[in-house]
């Protein structure tokens, strides 16, 4: 069916069809699909009624719900979304009342021009989607929508509901595809703010990573069945052994029933490094976590722009991680570092309670007592740990008010927080300082990107103890208790309860399909969301252009800009050219040139046969060449079994045979 389309200044009164209603709400819902997910169940709820309602209203099926009455439930609908979220302002709340008032819009929408609102509304909707998540499956979703959106746009304008619309879809996809090369474009040259493209916001902030400042008996061993990737590293070198790969987080000092904290933050004025071995230089792209702690080596002796180490050695951002973080840094795997540790910190690392865990405290005191070396004490603990019959599991049980005694004299059923827990404070009984260090331990490469992945599977805890000769010494109870764990990772410790995420463990077909989707995954972070002021000169740089200032980008973006439309109308023409005539065509076509230059022209709706036939009434001549002439083009245009060469060989003989005898007419 055909519409006749109204003047511009009538656009308004062209009443809506059910065929434009119905492409819009389709393009509405596959927009919104993602979100309904994000939004509270009475707006996702709403939404599909006031879609559902709009439907049947337009198929006679229920009534058009009066303006007298929208009016109102439009305030209500805004002030339900600020009593949801106190706020109309941020994310959530912008989404949630974007998403009421277009389901408002539905309602009220009667002409050509609201449904052309409403299709721009889904545009912008499809592009909040960017603000929950930036991956690649939401990268392709939005694109695919993005078609259908098109689609139903350029439907709703040409008003043709003969054309199908896997048709439309074609020409949208057409029109989406040419405008990626100018999209990169833009994307490649704007000037780019200090900072990446992408962040998340106030309500995605919370410990993604798992990892928090305090730390208590079964908070690390929760975290352990999600496969989330914390960071990526891409080493300079060959990547170090397994055992060696801990990736130092947050440190904490003060302990009080049962649970560790860290202490009040001090920069480290003086990264007083000690004995260290040859550097390990690597690159980090961590995921965006909301915290302020970064993640390197035990232990980074190189301090990026935008950071600071602390006194207790922990790697720290001065705002928080909000969005992916790439950096570089030096560590060495082999140190000494804390030896002037002043005294203050000293005492608050040897502090306990001393009415909880007595038989833990007492414990310590006897060893204290037993041995004159800190170094026999530390055996001391790790041999129990060894020889006794110590579990490292996943499912611990719940422990009560003496945590410490429950696990080393009760249950022995532990994981890594447990043991470094129970072993810091064992040592401050004997009189040693100790803290626990969480972070990671391990990690798996990537057969096919040459990088360690490291997940949140892969979070661990350990303590640290403090030696006169040697500061601060890392040890690792779980590995006293289960070496596999620490030198082959979890899955090896735990074969028979933990469901490994590592991809190598697969098969080999399905290992190198994951490895490359990871591959793809670390790609897109690097070079889409990651794209901020320093790759993009580091890019433009590499590309020798001489392209170094903002104005440089500028100029350079005209140019490119001004080429490519060039290439899309050179394009355009070419592909709306005339057709080339084929040879029989060309051929005749000199003929009639050869005539027109004897004075004998062919009308505009003349026939070839009428107008041999004029030339013979009004020469009086009968020219059987050129009737022979025009009879076997006829043939060949028109019947079958004349487009072989051999007819077209003959075809062009004949004319060459008439030309030379110019216009001579042989008569009947």
């Amino acid at each position: 069916m055909m519409t006749t389309n109204l003047p511009i200044h009538r656009i308004a009164e062209e009443p809506v069809t059910n065929t434009g209603l119905d492409a819009v709400s389709y393009s509405f819902l596959l927009a919104m699909l993602p979100h309904f997910l994000n939004l509270p169940l009475w707006i996702s709820g709403f939404a599909l009624f006031a879609l559902t309602w709009r439907l049947l209203q337009a198929r006679a099926r229920l009534r058009e719900v009066p303006k007298w009455v929208l009016v109102p439930l439009v305030l209500v609908g805004g002030v339900s979304v600020f009593a949801q979220y106190w706020t109309i302002v941020g994310r959530e709340p912008g989404l949630a009342l974007l998403t009421v008032m277009t389901g408002f819009k539905f309602l009220e929408s009667r002409t050509h021009r609201d449904i052309l609102i409403l299709i721009f509304l889904c545009y912008f909707l499809l592009a909040t989607h960017f603000l929950f998540s930036q991956s690649i499956p939401i990268a392709l979703y939005m694109f695919a929508v993005l078609i259908v959106i098109t689609a139903t746009l350029m439907s709703i304008n040409q008003r043709d509901d003969s054309v199908a619309m896997i048709d439309r879809l074609k020409s949208s996809g057409r029109l989406v595809l040419s405008a990626i090369p100018i999209m990169m474009l833009l994307f490649v040259l704007v000037p780019r703010i200090p900072g990446p493209i992408w962040g998340i916001t106030q309500e995605q902030r919370g410990g993604v990573t798992g990892l928090s400042e305090s730390m208590s008996p079964g908070q690390i061993s929760n975290l352990i069945t999600s496969n989330e990737v914390a960071f990526r590293v891409n080493f300079e070198d060959s990547i170090p052994e397994q055992g060696l790969l801990y990736w130092r987080g947050p440190v904490m000092v003060d302990y009080n029933r049962g649970s560790w904290r860290q202490a009040k933050h001090y920069v480290l004025k003086r990264m007083n490094i000690r004995d260290a071995g040859m550097p390990v230089r690597y690159t980090v792209t961590l995921e965006p976590h909301g915290k302020h702690w970064l993640f390197g080596l035990d232990m980074p002796v190189r301090i990026i722009p935008g950071s600071y180490m602390s006194s207790e050695y922990q790697f720290t951002s001065k705002k928080p991680i909000n969005d992916l973080k790439r950096y570089t840094l030096d560590s060495r795997l082999e140190f000494r570092v804390g030896l002037e540790e002043p005294l203050e910190y000293l005492l608050q690392a040897s502090t306990f309670p001393e009415v909880e865990n007595p038989r833990t405290l007492a414990l310590g005191e006897q060893w204290a007592d037993r041995y004159d070396n800190p170094v026999d004490i530390i055996n001391q603990a790790l041999h129990m740990f060894r020889s006794d019959e110590f579990v490292y599991t996943l499912q611990p049980p719940l422990l009560g008010s003496n945590p410490s005694d429950e696990f080393l004299f009760r249950t022995r059923r532990g994981f890594c927080e447990h043991y470094a827990s129970s072993f810091a404070l064992l040592m401050r009984a004997a009189g040693i300082p100790a803290r626990v260090v969480t972070g990671y331990q391990g990690g798996e490469v990537n057969e096919l990107g040459g990088y360690l992945i490291v997940r949140q599977s892969d979070a661990h805890a350990w303590t640290e103890v403090w030696l006169d000769d040697r500061g601060w010494v890392r040890i690792d109870p779980t590995a006293a208790v289960s070496p596999d764990r620490i030198e082959n990772g979890l899955d090896q410790a735990l074969p028979d309860v933990f469901a490994t995420f590592k991809i190598g463990q697969r098969s080999p077909v399905i290992g190198r399909l994951l490895f490359g989707w990871d591959n793809m995954k670390k790609t897109w972070n690097d070079w889409v969301l990651n794209y901020d002021q320093r790759k993009q000169e580091s890019f433009l740089h590499s590309l020798g252009l001489g392209i170094r200032t903002w104005g440089d980008m500028i100029i350079t973006l005209v140019i490119t800009m001004v080429a490519l439309l060039a290439v899309y109308g050179l394009i355009s023409w070419y592909r709306d050219r005339p057709p080339r005539p084929v040879e029989f065509e060309t051929i005749m076509n000199a003929v009639l040139k050869k005539l027109a230059r004897a004075g004998f022209r062919r009308r505009p709706s003349e026939a070839l046969s009428e107008f041999v036939a004029r030339i013979d009434v009004e020469h009086q001549q009968h020219d059987r060449q050129l009737e022979r002439i025009v009879d076997a083009y006829t043939r060949i245009k028109y019947a079958k079994g004349y487009g072989s060469d051999a007819v077209l060989r003959s075809f062009r003989r004949m004319v060459a045979e008439w030309k030379s005898r110019s216009t001579e007419r042989v008569e009947e």
